[in-house]
């Protein structure tokens, strides 16, 4: 069910222009809506499910998920999951975004 969601708001989201500001916020307000919903769920498609290029994708949305859920363990999953990246360049691309996803979770302990 996360994967099929997901893969929509991401076919609608590639069609959009680079200008359309508002467009391709409303698709990432959606993916991270998805994303945040069920962690349990999230992370078994992050790890089990979830391609490359979708992996990719929602990369984009990583740091607002993890702002929202403060959850080290999203952040240990997409980091993980970065690891198996075949494609080097898209790799160090989506380590970025795991870097600015680490970046908002608090610690305060």
């Amino acid at each position: 069910m996360l994967n099929a969601e997901i893969k929509n708001v991401l076919s609608r989201r590639l069609k959009l222009h680079l200008e359309d500001y508002i467009g391709i916020q409303k698709c990432w307000d959606e993916e991270t809506e998805i994303l945040s919903r069920d962690l349990g769920q999230t992370i078994n498609f992050i790890e089990n499910e979830c391609d490359d290029e979708t992996f990719c994708w929602i990369g984009e949305v990583f740091d607002d998920v993890a702002e929202i859920t403060q959850s080290k363990e999203f952040v240990a999953a997409i980091k993980r999951r970065a690891d198996k990246v075949v494609d080097a360049e898209e790799r160090r691309s989506v380590l970025v975004d795991v870097r600015y996803a680490e970046y908002k979770i608090d610690d305060d302990d």
